[in-house]
């Protein structure tokens, strides 16, 4: 599931990328944990937008919650910040609150394979993003929820947010096993009442089953590290963490094709 990297800040850029690369198809989530990190923030951003056009096709589909309503946060830039702010309201990735399972493509059909992250910097205490294994999801719901299991697989739900939608069960069957789409705050509001029962169901099996809780894997990140995953095989959130200033954590997001990847 985790494979974790050890780089140094003076490597070269493309060093990180085949070390991502020679990783991919064998682990869902990478960690690149940086030694000795000397730099800023220019420097940060200069460094991983050379590794993520080296490991494919970045995407341009970062939102910002400073634009408007959700309908329409679509920034077209390639990096989106995940800092904390509490003078920007109702957004997660500016809060300092836990951050429910979910996956990033949710309702972007076009979403690639990889979401990246890299740390500008971390809180002092807590923070940690968290995944979760779509094989090991599905195993606990085969044991304890097996009902739940089979609704997700067979009903299509649709998620929407910023102009995009994508209709399609939250287990989505496929050749290589099943393909995650969630997102509890994305999907439609005007769904049916079954559908809305379906998703507040999951949610709550996802927040207080203690075999999701025993099997989530945590990646604390610190100034210079990189985590990438794969969207459609993972569910990721974040433990929630007490700051004491403004972008005390303060990550950058992307998302990128990875030519290798699956």
């Amino acid at each position: 599931m985790l494979k974790s990297i050890v780089f140094d800040w003076g490597e070269r850029p493309e060093i990180l990328a085949q070390k991502i690369k020679d990783t991919w198809r064998d682990y869902k989530v990478v960690h690149g944990t940086c030694k000795s990190f000397k730099g800023d923030g220019d420097c940060l951003r200069n460094f991983y937008d050379l590794v993520i056009e080296m490991l494919g096709d970045p995407a341009n589909i970062a939102e910002d919650a400073t634009l408007g309503n959700r309908d329409s946060q679509r920034s077209g830039q390639r990096w989106m910040e995940i800092r904390y702010d509490p003078d920007i309201p109702d957004a997660y990735r500016h809060s300092s609150n836990p951050q429910p399972l979910h996956t990033d493509g949710s309702y972007i059909p076009s979403f690639p394979d990889a979401a990246f992250i890299y740390c500008e910097s971390a809180a002092s205490l807590g923070g940690a993003t968290v995944f979760l294994d779509s094989s090991c999801l599905e195993n606990i719901l085969t044991e304890k929820a097996p009902d739940l299991l089979n609704d997700l697989s067979n009903v299509s739900m649709i998620h929407a947010r910023s102009g995009d939608m994508r209709e399609a069960p939250v287990l989505e069957k496929s050749e290589r096993g099943n393909r995650l789409h969630w997102n509890y705050y994305c999907v439609d509001k005007d769904a049916s009442e079954d559908i809305q029962n379906l998703k507040e169901r999951f949610y709550q099996f996802l927040l207080h089953e203690p075999e999701i809780k025993k099997n989530l894997i945590e990646v604390p990140l610190k100034s210079g590290d990189c985590v990438l995953w794969k969207d459609y095989e993972t569910l990721h959130g974040r433990n929630g963490f007490d700051p004491k200033i403004r972008s005390e954590r303060f990550l950058w997001k992307s998302a990128v094709q990875i030519e290798c990847g699956v």
